[in-house]
This record gives structure tokens, C-alpha cells and sequence, in this order.
């Protein structure tokens, strides 16, 4: 017997249904008020050192954000051409569980409004901007402090792939302080997404965007507009395009490892 498999817009047209179907069943109760619950976890990060490795002198570390439905242990295939470099890379897990079509696992840093669907598409809802700002301001700073505490750390660069690269530019620009550059990689970012943060805050940190002209995920018109949104706003910004699509260009590495090390 042939078995086949649901097709991903299947699985979301059921969702769907049921979702209404839930709406329905709620619309006749009255006096409805919601309570936010403030619920803490813990989150893995991988940490891979470099064969130079030496725990008293300080190296360079790079925090790489996986994409949408990605995994910590998905990226760590970016960590070779950083560890070589002599720089320590580390993976952290997105904190929210994705269940795939075929039932694997996979993570996102924040929850998409499903109903509404793409988020480069329409403006994105108030609790979708408030989860990635809960992301950044929570999580990142968690992170980057544990990773202090443990290794001896000189610079910090951000690389982050499509959702990761979201969280990557909030992060710039939230901790200015802590952060010396971000590597953008088939991402954009939006003014209004910032909540309280003003953007000229993270002017201080180096900018690399590398985005595929053939990237239909996100096209390459979000990437230049993000360019020219730092640019505006005095941002130091190299922008870098590449004959493919929503990726992370591993024949650019060394392009990558060049430009942190120009500093």
C-alpha cells in the first residue's frame, strides 16, 4: 500500500478548521478576561572551540541563530570556518518547539501568528513583536552573559540565519554594549519591531548582510531595505549579494572571517 504523505498546506488548512471550530464553540461565553503568566526555562546552547583553544587567553566568539524550524545541532555546520579562524562558536537552541509534517522536531525563536501566516507579508501583531523582543531582551543577554562566565571571551559577533537574523538585528541594537557585530544571512528587519529601543543605539555595531538574489523566502527587496534602514541611521553596513537562495553561503565564509577579522 502507497502511503501518502500530507502536504504541508493540508496540515495548515486543519489547523485551521480546527482553530475556528474552537472560535465557535467559545463565541457564547461571556465575561472572558486572559491572564499572562510569566513562566521561566532553560534553553541548551553547543559550544564548539576551536583546536587553538586556550582558557586563558581571550577569543573571539560567535553566536550563530539558526533559522525557522531549525535545531542547535542543524547549525553547528557553520561552526567549522569560525573554529578554524581560531574563534570559539557556540549554537544556542530557539526556546519555542516546532512539530514538522513528518513529526520531527524543529525550533523558532519567536511564535508566528499562524492564522495571519507570512510576516513579510502584513504588519506584524502586537503579540508577535512583544515575543520577539522577549526573545532578544531575556534570552540573548542570558546567553551572552553565560558564555562569559565560562570562557574567556574578546569580541562577540552575532551570525543568524532568516529568524535568526530577525533576532540577530534586535539584538545589535538592543546591546550595543555587548555585541560588536551581526551577520545577517536572508533576514530583514523592520523599524517598528524595536518596541522601546531607538535604532541609532546599535550604530556602534559592525553590520555584514549576505542575502541570495534568488532567495524567495525572503527576497532580496527586505534585505536592502534593512541595508538602507541602518544606512540612514549611520550604521557601518556591508552588504553582500550572492547568486543563489534562502541560505547560508558557505563558499562566503572566508569572505565572513575576512571582514570580522578588518576590524
Amino acid at each position: 500500500m502507497i502511503k501518502l504523505k500530507p502536504k504541508p498546506t493540508q496540515i495548515l488548512i486543519s489547523f485551521l478548521l480546527l482553530f475556528n471550530f474552537a472560535q465557535t464553540q467559545n463565541d457564547s461565553i461571556e465575561n472572558i478576561s486572559v491572564l499572562w503568566n510569566k513562566v521561566e526555562a532553560y534553553t541548551s546552547t553547543i559550544v564548539v572551540l576551536p583546536d587553538i583553544y586556550e582558557s586563558t587567553k581571550a577569543h573571539t566568539l560567535v553566536i550563530g541563530l539558526h533559522g525557522y524550524g531549525a535545531t542547535a545541532k542543524s547549525f553547528l555546520s557553520l561552526s567549522k570556518p569560525f573554529t578554524d579562524a581560531g574563534f570559539i562558536y557556540a549554537s544556542p537552541e530557539a526556546p519555542y518547539p516546532v512539530i514538522h509534517w513528518d513529526k520531527t522536531l524543529g525550533y523558532e525563536w519567536f511564535l508566528y501568528d499562524l492564522p495571519r501566516l507570512n510576516l513579510l507579508e502584513r504588519p506584524a501583531t502586537k503579540i508577535e513583536k512583544a515575543a520577539m523582543r522577549l526573545t532578544t531582551e531575556q534570552m540573548m543577554g542570558q546567553v551572552i552573559s553565560d558564555l562569559k562566565k565560562k570562557y574567556k571571551i574578546g569580541k562577540i559577533y552575532i551570525a543568524g540565519m532568516s529568524q535568526g537574523g530577525i533576532i540577530t538585528y534586535l539584538s545589535g541594537i538592543h546591546y550595543p554594549e555587548k555585541i560588536d557585530g551581526m551577520i545577517i544571512f536572508g533576514s530583514v528587519v523592520m523599524e517598528d519591531w524595536l518596541g522601546n529601543d531607538d535604532i541609532e543605539d546599535g550604530k556602534t555595531v559592525r553590520s555584514l548582510i549576505i542575502h541570495g538574489n534568488k532567495d524567495e523566502a525572503v527576497p532580496i527587496k527586505y534585505a536592502e531595505d534593512s541595508r538602507d534602514l541602518l544606512l540612514e541611521h549611520g550604521y557601518d553596513v556591508i552588504f553582500k549579494e550572492f547568486d543563489g537562495g534562502h541560505t547560508v553561503p558557505m563558499h562566503l565564509m572566508d569572505f565572513v572571517i575576512d571582514w570580522i577579522n578588518k576590524e
